[in-house]
């Protein structure tokens, strides 16, 4: 048939093709002429390349109304949904403790975990509700794990998130959604937890506030960032004292709460005595039943197979722990983070169980049931029943300093006393009193309770209708925040040593140097939580005196208690400072659960774990150069990487590899090298393949000047520069070897990053600005990764 009897001549189907195959070919620029080899994606982009496979191949998720959170909110009566992003517990509690603030009758919070619920929902919401977001930065700017979803389906393009694809959103109601704004009905807030001392500071709430924003949400108030290096508390009070009422006045409140509102609150929990018939659990279980899969909600509990001291001749407790993960069904891999799980040693528990006139009771079953019959979380811990000694043990953070908001709202209300107002008010409104007081002091909920009570007993007699201080138990678990797993950078090689992932960490003790933490009951030092712990589980494992709980007690108290206090268990254990070891160390007494019982004398002991993954990887190829720089604990991902660079050397010796170069860094070569003799072992079978891979060490007090890593880098130039240049005449750009950066993230891993671009800069001719974004570009495409701390 031809064009003409077909009516349609052949130079309109050419010009109609013509369009057609051009509106494709734009539609789909970035998969025909934007897309890159696979080498050359970056971790994030070959992440989203892949995310955009799986949804391209998965159908469209089916509606459930089980994961609308809209449904939820409405059912229970509220018109606020608080979403938070946590990876630690911190945004988490700022959410609870911010749904409490803007509790009022026109304004109905309802907190809610989004791993639970669906994203699709947001288009759900109307003009006259709210939804609040207050999100954490993990890692290097990334979302946290609970967040993931939603923020993947915000920012579908990772490299540049302000280009990603609109997300398809729906009404329950079948309400038909602009296709560009589908958003433009719901109004939202913002607050986001973030640390300055990382590049990418509060990058999850920024790139989340930017999308809603692009997609037609309305925010009400600024976007509040929290700084968890200078006073991420004194952040939070700012943004509400500005946010909150705009929030009243957007619901309609015509009654804003009073700031001088003094009354008792209407507590969280109810606390409810048991029957000691019924089943207690005190080992600081996490959950009840069979678990599938362990993560950092049902932690494994590991066996511990190692826990030594690295340098025994130094100042300081440097420790090293091994656990055995088998049977688990976790891996993990060389950059991965193990969580642990710490109990809070018996002194700190037995002062807060005084402070609250609990010490008779300590052993008496109870459960905490949430008042609110539609809150997410209807009980506190993860078991049913437990006892109040094991809930301070296990589950609450009891030896942070009291956050000057929750001195106002849930301490001052129980202030009966003009001595205990007087006492607590300028801590509650004067910020620096509150810094140069509880902050300073690392004053605790225990030692606050105490120091009010010293105020009341100094003032004399009460006057009439006055009442000494005392905090109802149900406050106080409101004031103490869900005791959070502490994450390290695991020390060995998943493929070297699949399971048996090590943990390296020095142990935290500094004394506080106000009057009134000199004066308090059990003074002045205060201990890191975990990291005694460790050393305490070192303790039990050397021999130290531990006490059989079961078999000295008659209440339901489990595991061995290591005390060098002889007095114990029989007694307060915050009656007596703990002895000081020969490092001048407190030696905290911790109840430490066995593995089990053992038919012989050896001691077992497990700790609850689970693995957190990280995008802190080697090159997939062994013949890319990489440089470590890890100063003190920060060599823990470094001994990682050096162990599998040793075995593929080893196990193929006639493949290429890269130099690897390390940089260590600590106090004195004599006292602190850590591992010394293993990575010597190691760099001899890695130079077999790779000759010029070296340790280059600085110790700053081997000499009248401070001497760190960074200097080093600078008197190796020629030798960083070439490893650098991986076979390169020059760099014209971001090099190709991998820089792994370990350690303290406020100083080192700045000094660090500006001594490789003045580095770059001097040896390609380059100004430093170059050399800066060079560097820069190595970020982006994950040759510079950074594993760093404040």
């Amino acid at each position: 048939m031809s064009a003409i009897a077909s009516g349609v001549e052949w130079g309109d189907m050419v010009i109609v093709s013509s369009v057609i195959v051009g509106a494709a070919t734009f539609l789909f620029r970035k998969y025909i002429f934007g897309a890159k080899p696979a080498q050359d994606l970056t971790i994030a982009q070959k992440a989203a390349a892949a995310q955009k496979a799986v949804k391209a191949a998965v159908p469209r998720k089916e509606y459930d109304s089980d994961r609308d959170f809209v449904l939820k909110m409405r059912n229970a009566g509220k018109n606020v949904v608080v979403l938070y992003g946590s990876q630690t517990g911190t945004a988490e509690d700022f959410a609870t403790r911010l749904a409490k603030d803007i509790q009022s009758p026109a304004v109905r919070p309802l907190v809610l975990d989004p791993e639970l619920y669906d994203w699709q929902c947001l288009a759900s919401l109307t003009d006259v509700e709210l939804v609040i977001f207050v999100l954490a930065t993990a890692g290097e700017g990334e979302a946290t794990d609970n967040m993931e979803a939603w923020f993947n389906a915000l920012a579908s393009d990772p490299e540049s998130p302000d280009d990603s694809d609109i997300p398809e959103f729906r009404r329950a109601d079948g309400h038909e959604l602009d296709e560009d704004i589908p958003l433009q009905d719901i109004s939202y807030a913002m607050f986001g937890l973030g640390n300055n001392t990382y590049e990418q500071f509060n990058h999850h709430a920024r790139v989340v506030d930017r999308r809603l924003q692009a997609l037609g949400a309305s925010r009400v108030g600024e976007r509040g960032e929290g700084d968890d290096d200078s006073d991420i508390e004194e952040d939070f009070a700012r943004w509400k004292e500005a946010t909150l009422p705009l929030i009243r006045q957007h619901l309609g409140s015509s009654t804003p709460l009073e700031s001088g509102d003094e009354s008792a609150p209407e507590p969280t929990w109810k606390v409810v005595e048991v029957p000691a018939s019924q089943q207690t659990r005190t080992k600081g279980e996490f959950f009840e039943g069979a678990v599938v899969t362990h993560d950092s909600r049902h932690p494994f509990a590991a066996p511990v197979t190692a826990a030594v001291e690295l340098t025994p001749t130094a100042d300081r407790h440097l420790l090293h722990v091994e656990v055995d993960l088998a049977g688990s069904g976790m891996r993990h891999e060389s950059g991965d983070h193990i969580g642990v799980y710490p109990t809070n040693a018996d002194e700190e528990v037995d002062l807060l169980l005084s402070a609250l006139e609990l010490l008779d009771k300590a052993d008496v079953p109870i459960a905490a049931r949430a008042t609110d019959p539609f809150a997410p979380q209807q009980s506190l811990f993860p078991v049913e029943t437990t006892t109040y000694r094991a809930a301070f043990r296990h589950y609450l953070e009891i030896t942070i300093p009291v956050p000057r908001a929750q001195i106002k709202s849930l301490v001052l209300p129980f202030a009966h006393s003009e001595a205990a107002r007087s006492f607590l008010r300028p801590l509650a409104e004067d910020k620096d009193a509150h810094a140069a007081t509880v902050a300073a002091g690392c004053m605790t909920l225990a030692r606050l309770i105490n120091a009010v009570r010293d105020a009341e007993r100094q003032a004399g007699t009460l006057g009439e209708g006055e009442e000494p201080f005392a905090l109802p138990v149900e406050a106080a678990f409101e004031l103490c925040p869900r005791l959070q797993a502490r994450l390290y950078s695991i020390s060995s090689s998943g493929k070297v040593h699949p399971d048996r992932p090590t943990i390296t960490a020095v142990v935290l003790q500094y004394d506080s140097k106000t009057e009134q933490s000199v004066q308090a009951k059990l003074g002045s030092r205060r201990c890191g939580v975990a990291t005694n712990y460790l050393l305490g589980a070192l303790r039990y494992l050397r021999g130290d005196r531990a006490v059989d709980l079961e078999s000295v007690s008659s209440a339901p108290r489990s595991g061995f208690l290591v005390t060098d206090n002889s007095q114990l268990p029989g007694s307060d254990a915050s009656d007596v400072i703990a002895a000081k070891d020969g490092k001048g160390y407190a030696m905290q007494s911790f109840t430490l659960q066995p593995a089990q019982v053992s038919s012989t004398d050896a001691r077992e002991l497990t700790m609850p774990v689970f693995i957190r993954k990280s995008a802190f990887r080697l090159p997939t190829d062994n013949s890319t150069p990489i440089i470590m720089i890890g100063p003190g604990t920060g060599l823990a991902p470094m001994r990682a990487f050096i162990q599998e660079r040793a075995q593929a050397a080893r196990e193929n010796p006639n493949q290429p590899m890269g130099t690897a170069l390390l940089f260590f860094g600590a106090r004195t070569e004599a006292h602190d090298y850590m591992y010394r003799e293993e990575l010597e072992s190691l760099f001899e079978d890695i130079k077999q393949t790779a000759p010029e891979s070296q340790i280059i060490t600085a110790f700053s007090r081997d000499q009248p000047q401070k001497i760190y890593v960074q200097h080093r880098l600078a008197e190796h130039a020629e030798l960083v520069y070439r490893t650098l240049l991986a076979g390169q005449q020059k760099l014209n750009g971001a090099p190709k070897a991998h820089v792994y950066v370990c350690g303290d993230a406020k100083s080192m891993a700045k000094d660090v990053s500006k001594a490789l671009s003045a580095l770059i800069s001097e040896r390609e001719g380059v100004s430093e600005e170059v050399a800066a974004k060079w560097v820069s570009d190595m970020r982006r495409l994950s040759h510079y990764q950074e594993d760093v701390w404040s």
